[in-house]
Order: C-alpha cells, then structure tokens, then sequence
C-alpha cells in the first residue's frame, strides 16, 4: 500500500470534504494501516458524515471498517500491547443492532456485557496476557459533586474556581484551672479547615491568642495550607442554604442516573452514583460541530440503534466495574494475568476466583479471590491477598471496612438452593441469628481481624496495627439509624461494666 493512500484518509479526516459512499468504500480498507487513535478518529469523523446527512450509512456498512487482527500486531513480533478499541465499539453496536433492543435490567445488560467479554477472549484468542481495560468511548467522570447544608450567613471557601464548606476540626482538648483532684473546666479546641481530596486541609492563621474560658481566638488569613504550600482562596458568603461541592469521582465514566425528582435541599435536578447525589452529570448530546468528542451514546442514537437511558447507564456502570477488577488481575509476583480457577475458558466477567498459570511462578495455582466491595457507596475490589477474613468468614473491604450483611446470607442461600447447591449449616445459622456485621455496626481491621473502635472524629481505628477507616467511608456509616443501634450498642456496655 503506498504511502500516499494512507495520507488521504488522514487528509480527509483533517479536512471538510463530505463523505460519499464511494470514498467510504475505498477508506474502509485503508484503516489497517493508521494508528488505532486514529481509526478512532476515522470512525467519528463517518458518524459525524451520517450525523450531518451528508452520506447514507448503515451499521452492516461500518464493521467492514478494516481494523487489526492479533495476527497483525503480531506481524513483527510480540508487542508490548495490544489496543483493539475499534473493534470492541464496531462489536458492541452490532450485538445492540442484533438484539433489536438495548437492555433495560441489570439481568439483560449481564448478557450483553457477558457477550462483550467473550468477544474480546476471541479476539485475542484466549491469549489474555494482552487484556486491557475496556474502551467503549463512554463520556468520562470530570468529578462527582455534592450537597452540603449551611446557613445563608455561613462563609465558605472559594478555591480554585470550586466551592467548600468550613468546618471545625476537633484538636483535642486542655483542662483549666484544675484543680488538685484533677477536675477542672474542660476546654476543647477546635481550628478551621476544609475537606478535599480525601484530606484535611487547614485554613492559613495569622493570629492565636489563648483565652481562659472558651476555645482559643484565631484570627484565619486567605490560604489554605496543603502539602506544607499555600493556596489562597476566596471568602464567599450567599442566601443559599446549601452548597454545591466537588468531591473524588469513584468512577471512570459517567454513570450516574437521573433522578426522578429534584433534591429536597436545593430543589436542582440531580443524578444518583454510588449512593450520593451528584450535580455535575457528564450526560450530554453532542452536536455534529463537537463530533471529536463523540460517545457510544452519540453513536447509537445517530445511527438509529436501541437506545434505553436507564439501560445504557446501567451498563456503563458494569463495565466500570469490570474495569475495576482488571486492575486487579495480575499476578503480584510474576505480573502474568490470572486466570479463572474453576472454568476452563477465560469468561473472567463476573469470576470471583483466579490462579496464576505461570507454572515457573512461586504462586503457581494458588487460588485468589477477587470481588466486587458488598458496600454499594465503595468502589474497591476485594482481594484476599490484601486483606483477611472477619470472624464470619468473610473478605474484609480493606477501604471501607464492609464484610458481611444478612442480605448478603439471604443472596447467598437463594443463589445455592438456585443452581441445585446444597447450603452449609454455617451460612444458615449466620442468617437465622442476624450474624451480619452490617447490621450489627461492626467494623473489622483487614489486617489484624480485631473489632475497630471510633475515635473522636468518628473514624474507625485498629489499636494494633493503625489502620484506619475514614468516617466518609466506613460502610456501617451509612445503616441507617446508625445513630440508635450505636446508642445501644454503648448502654450495653456500660450495663455490662457496671
């Protein structure tokens, strides 16, 4: 192929020129030889030709798109990677064009994501170590943002173009005018600062004062001190009674899903992910001047495909999922990927026990178990490399903290009576006796197995080994009625010391 080919469809791709058939006839088998960002391009750019009616395409038109094989990225030798992306969207369109309809439920987006996984251990013809994270062109997460309460007199921190609440930070306390017997007046002391990437940051002070009877005078300046540098930041001051706020996105790609009604705060529409509300949804319809940024979404609708908005965002939210447990896949010894331990085909979605193949590696066969946290507001794969059992035998989210919950016994014993499974007794007395440790506010250390406490910020603590459960994270957080079942919990205790 001369070199001169391959520049005309680059050309075109950079130009105006609308797309006629005949030009698509010939560009179609000239994509083999272009970088794979630029087949991406190639595929847009004749989305957008479609999109603008410039040109009369169909879905069995687009997969004759010419793409890699794994015998062409062989050609030359192993290569370090392999990126099959315009395969896998060409793929995924086609499987929605044949099934008529997009998935509405979890259980059918299961089929096609399922039907997407054994397609791509085809493609590379079972030869995973060239597995990579899946690529469907979805919008990414810019961040997910929050809902905070706060008085409209309240002061809040503008930093960086992003908005934060203030809070008092518990600094312990001190103890005046004691007295011989050790009673004094109890003081405690708190310093301002805010909450942003997972960490406290402390707002500037230029001026501390101790006083005798109330917390110290602290006069704040216009910084906040991260990382041992300044950031100066805005005092804003509104009529609102809350407060819109970024926060970590748990996600890759948007996923979150509308909801119904407005937020009872602030009366703003809002979308659902992980169990939080987000403000800031990355859900758009892209126009045929803004074809560069095109999603899977854009193609299905300009293409006339299935399309079903709960549906598609249910499935984005599998893939990040899967996405997330191939970032567990490899062996941590020898970096080969692991393997399904109890099937003989590599179907790796929704697997939850692998070895390493590699009969020269020292974990040779040693069985992994990888799954998904049980905490629908966490996004961490469990590993049982990382972390131990709770006393109930199960995982320990090394994150969050979440192992067990009655549901999950309940799911368990109607998934084994299912598939014709006899149910250990164990699993039966767990759930007749509300064993679950969700329920029951417990948290367990993942490296020591011992009962965490909760210190004065609310965090949970192991005394043994210092790890540390945040209090945004911590899954019994988020029981509801917490509160009560902790109050309980402590008038038991006292009833049990006395």
């Amino acid at each position: 192929m001369a070199l001169s080919d391959i520049n005309s469809i680059i050309e075109w791709i950079q130009s105006d020129i609308p797309l006629t058939k005949e030009m698509f006839d010939e560009y179609k088998h000239l994509t083999r030889k272009i970088s794979s960002s630029e087949q991406i391009l190639f595929l847009k750019k004749v989305v957008n030709e479609i999109h603008k009616e410039n040109v009369k395409l169909h879905i069995n038109d687009l997969i004759q798109i010419k793409s890699y094989s794994l015998e062409a990225f062989q050609e030359f030798g192993e290569p370090k990677e392999i990126d099959y992306s315009l395969d896998l969207v060409l793929h995924t369109l086609n499987l929605i064009h044949n099934r008529k309809t997009f998935p509405e439920n979890v259980k059918e987006v299961y089929g096609l994501v399922k039907d997407i996984t054994d397609f791509i251990c085809d493609y590379l013809q079972n030869n995973i170590d060239y597995l990579t994270k899946i690529n469907l062109l979805f919008d990414k997460c810019p961040e997910r943002t929050a809902i905070k309460s706060k008085s409209p007199d309240e002061y809040y921190v503008k930093l960086r173009g992003n908005n934060y609440k203030i809070y008092n930070i518990y600094q312990g306390y001190s103890i005046k005018n004691k007295k011989k017997h050790g009673s004094g007046e109890l003081i405690r002391h708190f310093k301002k600062g805010i909450y942003a990437k997972k960490s406290t940051c402390m707002l500037e002070i230029v001026e501390c004062n101790p006083r005798q009877h109330e917390d110290d005078y602290i006069k704040y300046g216009n910084n906040i001190i991260f990382d041992n540098k300044k950031y100066p930041f805005e005092w804003k001051k509104d009529k609102n009674n809350y407060l819109i706020t970024p926060e970590i996105s748990p996600v890759t790609s948007c996923e979150g899903r509308k909801s119904e009604i407005a937020c009872n705060l602030s009366n703003l529409p809002f979308w659902w992910c992980y169990g939080r509300k987000c403000f800031k949804a990355n859900q758009i319809d892209h126009d045929n001047n803004d074809w560069k940024s095109y999603s899977l979404r854009d193609f299905l609708k300009i293409l006339n495909l299935p399309f079903d908005e709960v549906g598609y965002y249910i499935f984005i939210s599998e893939i990040n999922r899967l996405n997330r447990l191939l970032d567990r896949i490899k062996c941590k010894e020898c970096a080969k990927i692991l393997r399904p331990s109890k099937q003989t085909n590599f179907g790796f979605y929704r697997v939850s026990h692998f070895h390493c193949n590699n009969s020269e590696c020292s974990q040779f066969h040693k069985e992994i178990y990888l799954t998904h946290c049980l905490n629908s507001k966490c996004a961490n794969v469990i590993d049982d490399r990382v972390a131990k059992k709770c006393p109930n035998g199960f995982i320990i989210c090394d994150v969050c903290g979440s192992c067990c919950s009655n549901e999950q016994f309940a799911r368990r014993i109607d998934t084994l009576k299912t598939n014709g499974q006899s149910v250990p007794q164990s699993l039966i007395d767990m759930y007749s006796k509300r064993e679950g440790h969700w329920e029951k506010t417990e948290c367990y250390c993942y490296k020591c197995q011992k009962e965490m406490v909760e210190d004065k910020n609310g965090d949970f603590v192991c005394k043994e080994c210092n790890i540390k459960y945040d209090r945004y994270n911590a899954y019994v957080r988020f029981l509801k009625e917490f509160e009560n079942v902790r109050n309980i919990k402590r008038q038991k205790e006292i009833i049990k010391n006395k």
